[in-house]
Formats: C-alpha cells, structure tokens, sequence
C-alpha cells in the first residue's frame, strides 16, 4: 500500500535564524514610521501598510500595525506612495513622500470609518469564469477582502513574532473515515504563527497538487502564497455563494480550474468570510483531477483562520483528508484514506497569554510517537443549557496571580457574537452576548452556557486592573474548554489597586445594576456581582449609591480591613416581609432582556465609548418633556424647529441629527409640523421625540456620538448611508424596576 504524505513544513526556531542574520543588512535604509489611529483615536491594530512606486504601483514593502497601530518600513531613496489596507474599510492614502538617503519620516494618520458592505448573494456562481457588472464587482470586493485578511497571516508586526505551541497528527483512516491504528502526535513549539507552507505557486501551476512515483502519492494544500499569487489567479475562475445553516451570516467566495488538464491534480474550494466583519473564517477545498479510482472519494482540506485583538491573523487549524491506493502490480484501486493536519494549541507574548483552544495538552509520550484513543466518548460536560437547544458549552479555568498563587475575587467575562441578520440597505445586524462570573478562594472560575465552534473573546478585571485579553476558540465537538488567566504585577496578598465598591443588601446578597457616584462624578453601574471598579484608591470615598426600590445612601465610606474594598449596604424603601431565601436571580428585568446593562458593562470595560441615563437617574431628574433628559449631555443636544408650532429632535456633535431607536425600532424622520410635504426623506425629516415618547415612560437611555463608536446590534438597519453616522440614541420606556 502506497505511502501518504502532505509538504507541511513546520517553521519555528530556524525563522529566528534567518531574521538574526538578515537585521543587520536594513541599517542603512530610508525608514517610513507612523502610527494610525480609528476615527474613535483607538490605535488601529492589524492594518496592513504598502509602501509602492511608479505608474504600476510596484510594492517596494508590506508590514502590519501592532497593538498600538505603530508600523515601520525600510525603503530605498525616492518617491513612495503609502496605503492603508484594513480588513471591513475602503484603502486609505496615508501619503505620497520623496524619501531621501539616510531620511527617517514618521506620520500620524486617522483612518475614516468608510466600511465595506458586502453585498447579499443573489446568484450562486455561475458557470461562466469571467463575471461581468454587478456581479464582477462583488466578486472582487470579497476577493479583495480574503486577500488582505490571506496577506495579513504573512507579514509580522513591530512586535514580532510571538511564542506558539502546536500539534502536527496523522492517522489512517477506512473507506467510511472510521480510524484505523494509533494516532500519531508530536507538538512543536517555536516563534512564528505560520504553521505550515506549500510549494512555490509557480511549481504548483507546473506539477499540480498531487505528485506520483512508484511507491508513494505525495499531495500539496493551497497556503496564501499560493492563494495570493497571479498564477493561482489566472488559472482558476471566482465566484460567490451564501453561507447556509451552520454558515449563516457568511459568504462565501467560490474558486474552480479554469480547465481541467489530464493527469493534473488542481484543487477547487471556497474561502468563507463573515459578513459582520469582512473577516476571512475557512477554508474548504477538495482535489479535481485525481485518477478514476480515487475521484469518487471525499478527499481534500480545510484551513481555518483566526484573528487576534492586536491584529495578529494566523490558521489556528488544519486537515488534509488523502485517499492511499495499492501497488503495482496490482490494479490501481482505493484502500482507504490517510488524514494529516495540525492545530495551534496556544500562543503567547512574554508570558501574556494570547490565544488558547481550551484543552489541556496530553501527557509527554513515553516514545516518539504516542497513542492517544481515537474512538473514545467524550465526557459529558457538567452543564445544562439554560433555554431548550442552548449553548451548553462549559469554559473552565483559574486566575493566578505573578507568582502562580490563585487570585480570588476577579471578574471573568466571555464574550462572543450571534444573530447574524440583514435588514434594509443591506446593512448586517448583530447580537454581542456575554456571560460573567467571579473567581472563588481557590481562583477558580466556571462559566456555562458557552457556544462551541465561534470565536469566545475572554477578559479578567481584578481591581481596576486587567489582564489581557484572551481569544478562544472551542472545537464544533468539544463541549469544554479549560483557559488559565495570569495577572502580571498582582500579588494575591496584597490589595488590589484602585477602588473597589461593593453594593449589598441587609443579608450581604449582592445588589446588580446600582449606580454608584463618587464625589459627584460621572455614575458607574454595578455589575451583576454588585461591584463597582474605579481608578481612585483613597482610604475613604464620599458616594452616592442608588437603586430603585432601595433607600439611597449618602456619604462617607472606609475600606474594610479585611478585603481593602469599600461596602454599602442598602436597605428596602417598602414593608418588610417574612424571610425569603434566593439562591438564585430567576427573572431578568426589562432592560437586562434588552441588553441595556450589559452594553453599560461593555462600555465600562472599554468596549465602546457612549452615554448611559439609568432608571435611578431618571428618577432623580426632572423634566416637563422628553427631550429635557438630553440637556448638557456630552454627544447630543437638544434643537428646535422654526415656527408657531416649533418641534424638538436631537442633533449631534457635529451638527446632524442623530438616529433613534424607541425599544429597538428605528424611526424614521417624517416632515415638521405645518410643513406643507406630507413626506421627508432622511436628510430633511425629524424625529419628534416628544411627540412619540412621554418622559414618565423612559425608563432608560443610551446615546453614542456615531455609529463606529455603537455596539453591533444598534447600528443602523436601514435608511441612507449617512445614517448613523451622525450619532445613535436609544431610548427604552417601560417600568424603571
């Protein structure tokens, strides 16, 4: 029986060699720095920088944004155009620059919030290669966007390389894919995120993707060299799909031969992006071509990609499924498969923990290569969705301090996007969810509920401190995942720094969603655990805690000996009654079902930048109408309309008026009050906020300067392009309790 085999080369230490020898050669050149920056002054992470010259544009050099959007390029001497490329935007002119000998330039630029739709697929590919119109220009806009997320897992930031460790495994495997013998795993370990690389593309567009000699088959994948060349280009014809099912809320675009070649092994496939946010999520491919006896076998790969927060792109997984045949002399016929592939296990800069799948690596084998069981059940995750035919995922871990000693008391949050959607004007919707809990005494956390197969973003706050953020990605099949968290500078005996208050009831339960003041400052909302984290770290704070249904408190507070933080107590406005014991919250309110506490949460920890109006200020603020509640707010104003009538709607920081949402319903403008126009468009309409919305029925409100700095699910749904642009507010009515 032939032997199987796939050119995954492994790329670790002697990527270190090859960058210690080559530093010393760039000394010399013109040098062009900057630091780019989101229209929300965020450092913008991940962006790729091209440096080129001439009528053709010829790319002299190609680097990507670190985590603080910082980028550096070597060049030669002369004139040099530098664009922006980033993943979801339209490319960005940084600049056109004559570099002279031995010149260093450093530049500053704001990237604008100019996003890329993708457009809804209303064909699938066609069976014609070239596309014409409409549909050509689809095409290449995602051709674009897989490109620049393809190109982005070649290039290394300011940062360098980080410190990965993966697994590389194979297996034979029957007719029917069912296991046959060992498991074969080695893990590697080393500074690249480039798990593995193919043949050259000019080799492959001679050889093909299978090469054959007397006793073995040896098979090629398509890396992004290869997918990124001409060669591949120019020999295979594109198109578009939508994703279906699993793949909802993705689109997918399609790669075939232009022609099929006897005895030529080519590969045909789709690259899968999230239309949320342009962002390259899969790959699939099968082999055309291969001989009689093998073409009735699902034989092929698939690649899936990853993105870190600080813009590192890398292929977090891989699998290559090859069919084996027998050997002269005998007829060439099918004896099975041989599968090959490798995942990245975790990557890490310094001892910062970046990215993890959430399983515990098997113990060191006691040969070279080790056996682990491969029909095996897996064990039931002690976790009962919360609704029928819900998540339930389990994530585990521990938070450790500096010194590995378990941290208790820290405030771990996962959290991940859902309810892909498309509304009017083709803009696509989405749901941020999240779930918290609190490390115990011995610093270990559980979460449940936790979706498998989807991007899982992992934050820890203990104190005013936080850790890294952590990006997870839990396997279709697993139903656990296991990430430790260590905080860098945090000693768990001594106190955490910063302000910690805690709100609680006369029985110590902890009191969610109070809104706490300091000194008169800007109100924070407690999270579901009771806990308020400000920067301040005085031995004593004056506050104003409130929550309605409870008495309000006032005044000044010391930190307990015991834990350094800062209790309040708050006791019942109305009668008490007989003793009741709750062991568990089994009733959300309104707001919490509509997301409202859990965007302030969000907003608190940096997510996005907005305003929020809570029942408890509300109840404190006085107002004859609703637009009254907008007064002195930092991102709206009120204004009104000429006449004997005058009508009120909000405007923006910059002079347009803002979007409304009333209970997550957009409303449109309509024509001012006498206009003779029984209709308005977008750009000459109002939204006349106190003629819909009396201000005894909000019960809270939520305000962001523009759409870029608004969470997914309140971006605009349909309308006008500029929409949103201006600024959104959300406004909820209902009971304030």
């Amino acid at each position: 029986m032939t032997d199987c085999r796939v050119r995954l080369y492994v790329s670790c230490v002697r990527l270190v060699a090859l960058l210690l020898v080559a530093a010393p050669a760039v000394l010399s050149a013109q040098s062009l720095q900057g630091t780019l920056l989101r229209a929300d002054s965020v450092p913008a992470a991940g962006v790729i920088v091209v440096a080129s010259r001439g009528a053709r544009d010829s790319v002299l050099a190609r680097t990507i944004t670190n985590g603080n959007g910082r980028y550096a390029l070597d060049v030669s001497a002369g004139a040099v155009r530098l664009r922006a490329l980033r993943i979801g935007h339209r490319p960005v002119l940084i600049g056109e620059f004559t570099v002279a000998a031995g010149a260093r330039r450093d530049t500053r630029t704001v990237l604008p919030n100019d996003p890329i739709v993708l457009a809804t697929v209303t064909t699938e590919a066609s069976s014609s290669c070239r596309q014409t119109g409409t549909a050509g220009v689809n095409v290449a806009t995602v051709f674009e966007e897989a490109r620049k997320a393809l190109l982005s897992t070649t290039l290394k930031s300011g940062d360098g390389d980080p410190l990965s460790r993966l697994s590389v495994y194979g297996q034979a495997r029957t007719m029917g894919n069912r296991p046959v013998g060992d498991l074969e795993l080695e893990f590697k370990e080393g500074v690249t995120v480039k798990p593995f690389q193919s043949l050259r593309p000019d080799s492959l567009a001679k050889v093909g993707y299978m090469e054959t000699d007397l006793a073995s088959h040896t098979y090629y994948a398509p890396d992004a060299d290869v997918l990124l060349s001409e060669t591949f280009a120019a020999s295979h014809c594109l198109g578009l799909t939508d994703g279906k099912g699993e793949r909802a809320g993705w689109i997918g675009l399609t790669f075939r031969p232009q022609q099929f070649k006897r005895n030529f092994v080519d590969v045909s496939g789709t690259l899968w992006l999230d239309r949320a946010s342009n962002e390259l999520r899969r790959m699939e491919f099968k082999y055309e071509g291969l001989p009689i006896a093998l073409q009735r076998l699902d034989a092929g790969g698939v690649v899936e990609f990853t993105r870190l927060p600080d813009g590192i792109w890398f292929v977090n997984r891989w699998e290559l499924l090859m069919p084996r045949i027998t050997l002269p002399p005998a007829p060439p016929r099918a004896a099975g498969m041989f599968v090959r592939g490798g995942e990245v296990w975790w990557i890490k800069r310094g001892r910062d923990l970046l990215y993890t799948n959430g399983r515990t690596e098997p113990p060191p084998p006691t040969r070279t290569v080790a056996k682990a069981p491969v029909d095996s059940t897996p064990e039931e995750a002690p976790c009962t969705p919360a609704t029928p035919g819900g998540a339930a995922g389990l994530l585990l871990g521990a938070v450790l301090d500096e010194r590995g000693a378990p941290l208790a008391d820290v405030i771990v949050t996962v959290e991940w996007q859902q309810n892909y959607g498309t509304a009017g004007g083709g803009q696509i919707t989405w749901q941020t969810q999240g779930l918290s809990t609190v490390s115990l005494r011995d610093g270990t956390f559980a979460i449940c509920g936790v979706p498998s197969a989807r991007l899982l973003t992992l934050t820890a706050q203990y104190g005013t401190r936080k850790a890294p953020r952590v990006t997870v990605r839990m396997a279709e099949k697993e139903r656990t995942a296991r990430v430790d968290i260590r905080f860098g500078g945090v000693r768990a005996d001594a106190p955490a720094k910063g302000a910690v208050v805690r709100v609680r009831d006369g029985n110590g339960a902890p009191i969610a969603h109070a809104l706490v003041e300091v000194e008169g400052g800007r109100g924070r909302v407690a999270d579901d655990s009771g806990r308020v984290f400000l920067e301040a770290a005085p031995d004593s704070l004056r506050l104003q805690v409130r929550r309605i249904g409870l008495k309000p408190f006032v005044g000044r507070v010391g930190r307990t000996a015991r834990t350094g933080e800062f209790d309040v107590v708050l006791s019942p406005t109305a009668q008490t009654l007989a003793a009741v014991t709750v062991t568990e919250r089994g009733m959300r309110t309104p707001l919490e079902r509509t997301g409202f506490y859990d965007r302030v949460q969000r907003a608190q920890r940096g997510a996005f930048n907005g305003e929020f109006v809570t029942p408890e200020e509300l109840e404190s603020r006085q107002g004859a109408r609703t637009t009254d509640l907008f007064q002195g707010r930092r991102f709206v104003f009120p204004n009104r309309t000429r006449g004997l009538s005058p009508q009120f709607y909000l405007m923006g920081r910059g002079g347009c008026k803002m979007t409304v949402y009333i209970d997550g319903q957009l409303v449109r403008p309509e024509g001012q009050r006498g206009s003779i126009r029984s209709g308005a468009s977008d750009a000459t309409g109002i939204v006349p906020i106190d003629d819909i919305v009396n201000v005894s029925q909000v019960a809270a409100i939520e305000i962001y300067a523009t759409a870029a700095n608004a969470p997914g699910e309140l971006v605009p749904l349909a309308g006008s392009a500029q929409q949103g642009a201006c600024g959104i507010v959300a406004i909820w009515t209902g009971a304030r309790h």
